[in-house]
């Protein structure tokens, strides 16, 4: 063999050996990226893990949570269990490793560990402050943790204010037929009475010879023209023949306040706290706390459920006419209910009576609701209208009970758990 061939094959050689260590380099880094490509598969796996049973806490304390202060809460301590918010808040956290059905974690079981805060701020038409909720999770093999956190507080169905007044009316009222009213005996301040409120401008109220307004202790039954002697001194305001138009405040008719320049513009807002444009955010409050059961195109299903119509949720809207006959008791004084009739008319006939706040709600754009009130239809609580006019008239009471008003305020039943939009936060 010539040198030059040997020369040639020492090259081949040297050649094959370089694509070989190449090759080799290649397929090792190959093989490493895979691993690593392996470990990053695995690594997301366990931190996916570990996120869900982080939010699988979030839910569980939130749960834990709206079901402990529905059931005790009731402003400030529940005179049964001695429960204040302080307790239920401390019944929510699980400071300690738990797993999601609320037990001990065993060995290799993920488990979460939650805790909550008091925030320091009460949001618009909340109840409490907003709670700051945070939540670790720890995946099944203990390497992987991830945290989430959020806010929520519990919105009062009156996010506004607490109706304090038996009529309350953006327009004219007319007391037409045997139309009583009891006032609320502090509506204006200690010891000054108030029956009807009205507004803005060109609201006056017509009292006609069968109305009177009188205080709780003197009411005697539905349209019986309060206690109704004749001459008497117990009512408060006593309708004229012809009928007075009150157009300002008399002191003849001291609990009458029409044309107030302060009535609210918005009352959808001033009752739920809820811009009158945003009315879904109370329709759909109503449509989730009662799993959809209480938004509805007329008032059967209320008129059937009966005293217990507000023990679930007050909140009844109804997107049509609602019509109640046969004189049922719609609510009572511990669950009084909170009839929204959007748009339609409410017609009650026979001696029904609603315990709690009918609200007739002129939506934006939409048609003009109306009542049309008769027999002995008894309305316990409070009686609010968009509109004025023929919408206010008939033959019916309507009585300030605190009793009734109190109630709202202490059943947990008239509040509802609500996430705090943007508070959501991971890290």
């Amino acid at each position: 063999m010539s040198y030059q061939n040997k020369q040639q094959g020492m090259a081949t050689i040297i050649v094959a050996i370089v694509i070989l260590v190449v090759i080799s380099i290649m397929v090792l880094f190959a093989a490493r990226v895979g691993v690593f490509d392996q470990r990053m598969s695995a690594n997301e796996a366990r931190y996916k893990e570990a996120f869900a049973i982080a939010e699988a806490g979030l839910d569980y304390a939130a749960e834990r949570f709206e079901s402990e202060f529905t059931r005790l809460y009731d402003g400030s301590t529940n005179a049964t269990s001695n429960a204040t918010l302080a307790t239920i808040l401390a019944n929510s956290q699980f400071p300690n490793n738990t797993e999601i059905d609320g037990t001990a974690p065993e060995a290799n079981d993920p488990y979460f560990t939650v805790s909550i805060t008091d925030s320091g701020v009460s949001p618009t038409g909340s109840a409490i402050n907003a709670y700051t909720v945070t939540s670790t999770g720890v995946g099944s093999d203990g390497t992987a943790t991830a945290t989430v956190q959020r806010q929520f507080s519990m919105a009062y169905v009156f996010g506004g204010a607490v109706p304090d007044v038996p009529i309350i009316v953006g327009g004219a009222v007319g007391t037409g037929g045997n139309f009583n009213i009891v006032a609320n005996p502090n509506g204006g301040g200690e010891g000054v009475p108030v029956s009807i409120w009205t507004g803005p401008s060109g609201s006056p109220v017509q009292a006609t010879s069968s109305s009177a307004t009188c205080h709780f202790e003197f009411y005697t039954g539905n349209n019986a023209q309060c206690s109704n002697p004749s001459g008497n001194d117990e009512n408060i305001t006593r309708g004229t023949n012809p009928a007075s138009s009150i157009t300002a405040y008399d002191p003849t008719y001291p609990d009458i306040i029409p044309n107030d320049p302060d009535f609210p513009d918005d009352l959808f807002n001033f009752i739920f706290g809820v811009p009158r444009d945003s009315w879904q955010t109370i329709e759909t409050q109503a449509k989730v706390e009662s799993n959809n059961t209480q938004v509805t195109t007329d008032c059967s299903a209320m008129v059937a459920a009966g005293t217990t119509a507000g023990q679930k949720f007050p909140i009844w809207w109804v997107n049509g006419n609602c019509s109640i006959s046969g004189g049922p008791t719609i609510g009572s004084t511990d669950n009084p209910v909170v009839l929204v009739v959007a748009d339609g008319q409410l017609r009650v006939t026979g001696g029904a009576q609603i315990n709690g706040v009918v609200f007739l709600f002129d939506k934006p754009g939409g048609g003009t609701p109306s009542a049309d009130l008769g027999g002995t239809t008894e309305i316990v609580g409070s009686f609010i209208s968009d509109v004025g006019g023929s919408a206010m008239q008939g033959s019916y009471s309507v009585v300030y009970d605190p009793s009734v008003i109190d109630s709202f305020i202490s059943s947990g039943n008239n509040y509802s758990f609500a996430w705090i939009p943007g508070s959501w936060r991971d890290f």
